[in-house]
């Protein structure tokens, strides 16, 4: 019973620390880039965890994994990849067309970038060149309330990047990018600034509100759950001191 006590604070400690050490959740880029000449060209990008039950926890597919990933696994997972984003997010051009991106994947890093590192993350890149159909004056896209990971919504217009970009979560559509201007059709919102939550949180009646959820206060950010898990490991320290010693 000596190393009871040390044992069972450790695994308090690491039940504690694990869940901050997870990986960020995966989300899906969608990036597309305007010519004046009409010319399109689509980019997907999907980390292979998405696939997984808990893409939370998965490990990444390194550029060390798929140099030993058998070819036939790899044409799996694209076709994983093919499946995947049918179910996620839908393309869509103003005046309405059905459009149906023919995507060729590649495994690449992130934002298209080459593999170079053994520790490199894996991507699935797919990609789709195509000229826009006569008559189109706006391009969206929509995540589909089929999908579980937010989708990112990124443009490019002459060379140029648009300034705005967007984070959809599952059934959210994003902006219009207008064809002929390329410039978004409706204003950004207001960014969230301190005094932006201060009003809020004002106007609520409740500026010092805790969050149900979380346990956190404007000020205090994760104080109370860090203070209850450290709390928690000393008395069940001393509790077993106390049963050893009596």
């Amino acid at each position: 019973m000596k190393n009871t006590a040390p044992s069972l604070c450790l695994l308090a400690i690491m039940a504690f620390i694990v869940p901050c050490l997870a990986h960020p959740l995966p989300d899906v880029a969608v990036r597309a880039h305007f010519e004046k000449n009409g010319d399109w060209m689509l980019q997907v990008e999907i980390d292979p965890r998405s696939f997984q039950p808990d893409p939370n926890v998965a490990p990444y597919l390194t550029n060390a994994d798929l140099g030993v990933t058998p070819a036939e696994q790899q044409e799996k997972l694209k076709a994983a990849a093919r499946e995947y984003v049918q179910k996620v997010v839908e393309v869509v051009l103003d005046p309405v067309v059905e459009v149906k991106p023919d995507l060729t994947w590649e495994f690449t890093a992130a934002e298209n970038a080459p593999l170079k590192l053994p520790e490199d993350p894996v991507m699935l890149t797919g990609t789709w060149r195509t000229k826009l159909p006569a008559g189109s004056t706006g391009y969206s896209i929509k995540a589909l309330p089929t999908g579980t990971l937010s989708v990112l919504y990124h443009n490019t217009a002459l060379g140029k990047k648009v300034e705005r970009y967007q984070i959809l979560f599952p059934g959210e559509t994003s902006y219009v990018l207008d064809l002929i201007t390329f410039t978004p059709r409706t204003k950004a919102p207001p960014p969230i600034t301190a005094e932006s939550l201060e009003a809020a949180n004002a106007a609520a009646g409740s500026p010092d509100a805790m969050c149900a959820w979380c346990g956190t206060t404007p000020d205090r950010g994760y104080m109370l759950p860090t203070l209850a898990a450290v709390t928690g490991i000393v008395v069940l320290v001393t509790w077993l001191r106390r049963k050893r010693t009596a």
